[in-house]
């Protein structure tokens, strides 16, 4: 027994001592005792999604990697979950909700990859093989239209003209709706010249002058492409814009319905013939209607490149108490839209106008070139810059006092931005940032004028 009690406070004292010496080592080096001690019990993020994907929970994955896509190999197990969950999608026993939200993951994860690095193309394939997968076929042609426009191997390129196809065969409805905060240093668009000379007399101008403000601008409407045999459609579509004012002498609103047939001459090129007729509210009352009608087409002429042309003629009625203002108006317009690569593209048109009231004062022919660009940049920036340049020639019976022609030209200069990956409540928003100035011949300078314009759109297309 005694040497039992020895034995015990042997090892007693032994424990005690290396407490002690534990201790001390934690008071000299604390932090590499922490850091030793974190390191064990600490698994890296990338870490945590590997091992929610061996499990099939692709939706956490997601989550964690978002943040991290521009890491590579994040980006890559990103690839990882939008393949997994659009490989899932494919299960027939899974419900319509439950198949859509599997497919959100996997457009999700693809768009988070693209915003970090859009030079992606078979991320961008496979974007738009969900897009299309979802029945969201907009969106989808958009980005198989910019995949065409890349580097593919012709194998791929089949794949993705046969996608294009299914596309046009299955089109029916086409819906959008959004609104904008319009902030505007010249809403009615007037001159600032407040004193005006003629005879040699200065007078004061009587309408008002520029009024800034910021107004709010809904726009929505829809299509509907109706089969009437393999090779022709009914279209059918309603298109509805509205300005809106603090003060509502401001107020424009716009109706417009169309309806007419289709015709798909080849997979390359379409054209249709549709009856117009628009209606025009200015400051809440009723101004004018038009009815008209319009013949629209377009080809492809290559997997870059899309030419487009609209051409458009419509007799407008004002109301009965301003009947000289009833006009033909024709305008003829002739575009394009070219992939340079599947992030930067070119867009430009031509028009042709011609508006003949009934006075001889007031006809014109407009002439006038539009010019786009943009551009998509890393981590989910987009920017495009748009200009245009319009030239307005009246007829002989309007003159100025040297007597030739009049002449209005107008030029018009934008900026917007884009944050591709960034959608509120599914709208996304936009940033536009413009300049518009007009110059005219005419004595007194009573037509001239400029305004400085902004746009916070934020749109969704069904």
């Amino acid at each position: 027994m005694r040497y039992k009690r020895k034995l015990t406070s042997f090892f007693t004292i032994i424990l005690v001592a290396m407490g002690l010496g534990l201790s001390a080592m934690a008071q000299e080096n604390p932090d590499e005792t922490s850091g030793s001690t974190e390191s064990v019990i600490q698994v890296s993020p990338i870490e945590d999604a590997k091992a929610l994907l061996r499990t099939g929970r692709w939706e956490l994955a997601f989550k964690i990697l978002e943040p991290l896509a521009n890491d590579p190999e994040a980006a890559s197990l990103l690839f990882d979950v939008g393949m997994a969950t659009l490989n899932a999608s494919h299960n027939t026993e899974l419900s319509e909700k439950d198949r859509n939200e599997i497919i959100n993951v996997s457009i999700a994860a693809f768009l988070t990859i693209l915003a970090a690095d859009p030079e992606r193309v078979r991320v961008r394939l496979e974007l738009a093989r969900a897009f299309f997968m979802k029945g969201e076929d907009g969106l989808s042609k958009q980005h198989f239209d910019r995949v065409m426009a890349g580097d593919i191997p012709p194998a791929v390129a089949a794949n993705v003209q046969r996608f294009l196809n299914a596309i046009r065969s299955r089109k029916r409805w086409t819906v959008y709706f959004g609104f904008a905060l319009a902030p505007d240093t010249n809403i009615g668009q007037v001159s600032e010249q407040r004193i005006i000379e003629l005879f040699g007399l200065p007078f004061q101008r009587d309408n008002e002058p520029p009024t800034s403000g910021v107004g709010l601008r809904l726009f929505t409407g829809g299509e509907y492409h109706y089969p009437l045999n393999q090779g022709t459609r009914l279209r059918m579509g309603v298109d509805l814009s509205q300005h809106d004012y603090e003060r509502r002498v401001y107020d424009r609103s716009a109706l417009s319905l169309h309806i007419g047939p289709q015709f798909l001459v080849s997979q390359q090129t379409s054209f249709s013939l549709l009856a117009t007729t628009t209606r025009h509210w200015d400051a809440g009352k009723i101004t004018s209607n038009d009815y008209g009608i319009s013949l629209e087409g377009q080809h492809q002429t290559g997997p870059r490149t899309l030419l487009n042309f609209d051409l458009s003629w419509a007799e407008r009625y004002y109301r009965e108490t301003d009947p000289q203002n009833n006009a033909v108006i024709q305008n003829h317009i002739f575009g394009g839209r070219f992939f340079a690569t599947p992030n930067l593209h070119f867009s430009g048109s031509i028009l042709w106008g011609r508006e003949r009231p009934r006075f001889m004062s007031g006809r014109n022919k407009t002439r006038g070139i539009f010019l786009g660009v943009n551009r998509d940049f890393p981590r989910g920036y987009t920017v495009g810059l748009n200009g245009s340049l319009r030239s307005k020639k009246w007829d002989t019976q309007n003159r100025t006092d040297d007597g030739s022609l009049r002449k209005d030209k107008t030029t018009d200069i934008s900026v917007n931005f884009l944050k591709r990956d960034l959608t509120i409540l599914g709208f996304s928003p936009r940033l536009t940032i413009g300049r518009t100035k007009r110059d005219s011949n005419r004595a007194p300078d009573d037509q001239d004028y400029t305004r400085t314009y902004g746009d916070l759109s934020f749109v969704k297309q069904f």
